[in-house]
């Protein structure tokens, strides 16, 4: 078979047999260049700075470094009470000419130094003869378990059990401590972990064959330093550890060689009693998205989860939104989200809509919850914060309200991302909103001056606001906001929408409710609200006598950190 020839012509074994070892992994130029910027030795840090973020997650917290015959890569398959098996190539230990040898002293180390097992070890082999058979075992008297972030032991990874050509040859992620390095620029040098994306190609003499092809996602190959360093498929939606790193092509070609583990299973099953294969995917409790509780008196604040996205994430509406954002915007981050659920009165068993507020994080501040704009440094915070506000819901009865919903997480650079935040609420509503204010059919609601007290001019908005619901500057004095509020007709029930006008005072008469300027000769003290029901407004309403309430916003234009929540009731006897 022609188009293998190179198997027979160089091969390097990926054993690192000198005291100092390097960045792992080869990648492609292509890959280099988007990392760095150009294909120039001088931004290697900042190119191997991107492979190092992934290489310690959670799946590949298993993957350490195993100092026998000389230094090479390994994956911890499990602990006894007193040994912990390596899963590693044949050629990084001595004795591979048998099936079992001890003697050899023997250690395996996490990234960060921690020595997991260290001592005399019993090596298992195949009859190794090459990269089909390149597979040990080293069973080294245990120092300590692995432990994830959290401090407690990691689960052990799953190795292939079903040889299937055809599913193997598939995109494949590779991580291990070998030297790193581009095929243009050769070896760049220094120490640490790194993880790449590569493609199994070939399935040639039992051997499974990487290649990284320029301008692809396979961009990744084994170097020296990665021999017996796990690569991994997805299965089940699971990672599994499907073969070995054995040998590598050098760096102009990008090719690597690894030897399929599922080849050797039976073996690798009598060697290792702890082992865990896909088979044991469906016998673990299955994996729990966190929910959140979100009740009246705690607001929600997730964790940042875009420090482990490439870019920004925004959200969206998910399960049970009644009312919310769809898609994402991109804007200077201020502002809030206003969104609602419905949820379940446990009292009466009634479903009602129910209204919530949403910001998401950056470093620049908070902003609306789908808003995916980053600031200065970095896209690496993204948290989202919920809150519940009875003033947002101000005709929401008296009772305890419950239901689940979710928001999804997308990312604006990386289109293929997904996840979802779950969220359960308990909100109870003990006491009736207290009321700030009454309008009548005869008489105004006047807020008090709130200019006169805080630094600068305040600004009145409102969800019940006809037009733009965001603050403006003009020095006239003149015009009116409109607001839509429904009312209840207290002896029918019938439900009708009346128009209000909102106003705010600026010095030298009234304006728009959302207007903050002031009157040029006169200081910022005035700023007072005004609301009123106007009879010629709302010409179509029958007779009767009617209840309704609705919120008002209070917002500092100076001093933003002032803010504060109005609740206003209407109560209307129409009699003509």
């Amino acid at each position: 078979m022609n188009s293998y020839h190179f198997l027979s012509r160089y091969i390097c074994c990926l054993t690192l047999l000198f005291s100092t070892f390097s960045y792992s992994l080869g990648i492609n130029d292509s890959k280099y260049i988007e990392l760095g910027g150009s294909l120039d030795p001088s931004v290697v840090n900042n190119v191997s700075s991107v492979l190092e973020q992934n290489a310690n997650a959670k799946q590949f917290r298993s993957v350490g470094l195993v100092i026998g015959s000389g230094y090479c890569s390994g994956t911890w398959l499990g602990s006894d009470e007193s040994h912990s098996y390596v899963l590693t190539a044949a050629h990084c230990l001595s004795g591979s000419d048998s099936t079992e040898y001890s003697g050899q002293y023997v250690s395996f180390k996490q990234q960060d130094g921690t020595i997991i097992a260290a001592g005399i070890s019993t090596n298992y082999f195949r009859t190794f003869t090459g990269c089909s058979d390149d597979i040990a075992v080293a069973k080294i008297p245990k120092v300590s378990d692995p432990l994830d972030v959290n401090g407690d032991v990691i689960k052990q990874p799953l190795v292939d059990n079903n040889l299937n050509k055809d599913l193997l040859l598939n995109p494949t992620t590779l991580t291990g401590f070998g030297i790193f390095g581009s095929r243009s620029l050769g070896q760049l040098g220094y120490m640490g972990k790194r993880h790449g994306e590569g493609h199994l190609r070939y399935y040639y003499q039992d051997c499974l064959i990487n290649q990284a092809i320029e301008n692809t996602d396979s961009w990744a190959f084994a170097s020296p330093g990665d021999s017996g360093s796990a690569i991994w498929q997805q299965r089940n939606e699971h990672p599994v550890a499907v073969g070995i790193s054995s040998w590598w092509y050098g760096w102009q070609y990008g090719y690597s060689g690894h030897v399929p583990i599922a080849l050797h299973i039976d073996w690798l099953k009598d060697v290792v009693p702890v082992l865990k294969t896909i088979d044991d995917i469906e016998d673990e409790p299955p994996i729990e998205e966190p929910t959140w509780l979100l009740t009246q008196e705690a607001q929600i604040e997730t964790d940042p989860l875009e420090k482990d996205v490439r870019g920004s994430v925004y959200y969206v509406k998910g399960n049970n939104v009644a009312s919310g954002p769809t898609r994402f915007i991109w804007r200077y981050p201020r502002s809030i989200t206003k969104f609602s659920v419905v949820l379940t009165q446990r009292e009466n068993n009634t479903e009602h809509e129910v209204w919530l507020r949403g910001q998401r994080k950056t470093h620049c501040g908070w902003g609306r919850i789908n808003n995916s704009a980053w600031c200065y440094p970095a896209p690496n915070l993204g948290q989202l914060k919920l809150e519940f506000i009875q003033a947002d819901n101000p005709k929401l009865p008296i009772g305890t309200y419950s239901g689940d919903f979710s928001l999804m997480v997308k990312s604006l650079y990386n289109r293929t991302y997904s996840d979802e935040i779950n969220v359960s609420t308990n909100i109870a509503i003990t006491s009736a909103l207290p009321s700030d204010g009454v309008i009548t059919d005869s008489t105004p609601y006047v807020s008090p001056r709130y200019e006169k007290d805080i630094y600068g001019t305040v600004y009145y908005l409102s969800d019940n606001k006809m037009s733009r619901n965001r603050v403006v500057w003009r020095r006239y004095n003149r015009g009116y906001s409109r607001l839509k509020v429904d009312v209840t007709n207290t002896e029918t029930g019938d439900q009708q929408t009346i128009m209000l006008r909102g106003e705010r005072y600026m010095g030298c008469g009234w304006t728009i409710m959302n207007n903050a300027a002031y009157c040029r000769h006169m200081r910022p003290v005035y700023g007072e609200l005004r609301v009123s029901f106007i009879a010629d407004d709302n010409k179509d309403l029958p007779i009767g006598e009617y209840t309704g309430s609705f919120s008002v916003n209070v917002k500092g234009l100076h001093k933003r950190n002032f803010t504060k929540d109005l609740n206003l009731d209407i109560k209307l006897n129409i009699t003509e």
